[in-house]
């Protein structure tokens, strides 16, 4: 049976379900996974539970699990604080699988992701932030269209010191006229 979602190359991005509490779970409390992360306590089963029922009943927030060309979760992402009024959400991701770090999976989710909040739900406005030392993300941030538009100073305490974050954004200009075959919205 084929899980309902969004299909790319390599990655199907579908509901995030308690199916996948357990994946959660493993990554959400894994030292190197949570490295750039805003969360710092353990995550506890109910905890997740709780949150994926939320996000199922939620109007303002869409949460995935990534599921890679085998069908196995590696991540989850998501769009939040959905702005209809002014069409315009925060957007974040996390590969939890460290296996597939540095092979182009970041990349691909929030491309389609992105493609997706802009052609069908037609968002005007996308955010997200990354640590400033975490090149990877700032990479797969840049490679799906969006550009840094400011830095958070000292805004993370990790490994007792101050970090800074990069905040970036994505107008659905920006992706239109780098996507010109793309159809808008009506």
């Amino acid at each position: 049976m084929t899980v309902p979602g969004i299909q790319g190359p390599r990655v199907r991005l579908v509901p995030f379900e308690r199916e996948y509490v357990d994946h959660v779970l493993r990554w959400f409390n894994d030292p190197q996974v949570l490295r750039y992360t805003k969360r710092v306590m353990p995550l506890h089963r109910l905890q997740e539970e709780k949150y994926v029922d939320q996000m199922a009943e939620s109007k303002d927030d869409v949460v995935w699990m990534i599921l890679d060309e085998n069908a196995s979760p590696i991540g989850v992402s998501g769009i939040h604080r959905i702005d209809w009024a002014n069409r315009n959400a925060r957007t974040g991701t996390v590969l939890g699988e460290r296996s597939v770090w540095g092979k182009g999976y970041g990349t691909e989710v929030m491309q389609l992701r992105t493609k997706w909040a802009f052609e069908e739900l037609g968002m005007h406005r996308l955010q997200s932030e990354c640590f400033a030392d975490n090149t990877a993300s700032r990479r797969c941030l840049e490679k799906a269209g969006y550009k840094l538009i400011g830095v958070a100073r000292r805004r993370m305490w990790r490994d007792a010191a101050w970090h800074d974050l990069y905040l970036f954004d994505i107008l659905d200009d920006d992706w239109f006229a780098a996507h010109p075959r793309a159809a808008r919205p009506a």
